[in-house]
């Protein structure tokens, strides 16, 4: 198989795993928020975040596969992450960050950069 072909296939389960995983979390916080602490409730995000953890670990082995370096594939990891979690609570919560989380993550988009760029 092909480096870009790895690479390509590595980028779309980085995307998937980590969205599954994103959303098994703020799923589960939305349990908490309806006060539904039945364990019934709990195995679906539980199983979806098995699959999750699935699809990154071979996202993982696929990315060092293509790049050949882990910290490459850890960047592309947590900027997938930096990108699809605001989107995933938003749309699931439809609330805006407050003040402090807006510079956080603001500040933590601007470190992001400065690892890829730098």
């Amino acid at each position: 198989m092909s480096k870009e072909l790895l690479g390509v296939s590595a980028l779309g389960l980085m995307v998937l795993g980590e969205f599954c995983a994103i959303y098994s979390e703020v799923i589960t916080a939305r349990l908490a928020q309806a006060g539904d602490g039945s364990w019934q409730a709990f195995v679906m995000p539980v199983v979806l975040m098995c699959f999750a953890g699935l699809c990154l670990l071979g996202a993982y082995w696929l990315g060092y596969r293509a790049v050949g370096d882990i910290w490459v594939v850890t960047v592309v990891s947590i900027t997938s992450l930096l990108l699809l979690e605001p989107v995933v609570i938003w749309a699931l919560f439809q609330e805006m960050p407050g003040r402090g989380a807006l510079i956080g993550f603001c500040l933590g988009a601007l470190g992001m950069l400065a690892t890829v760029l730098l």
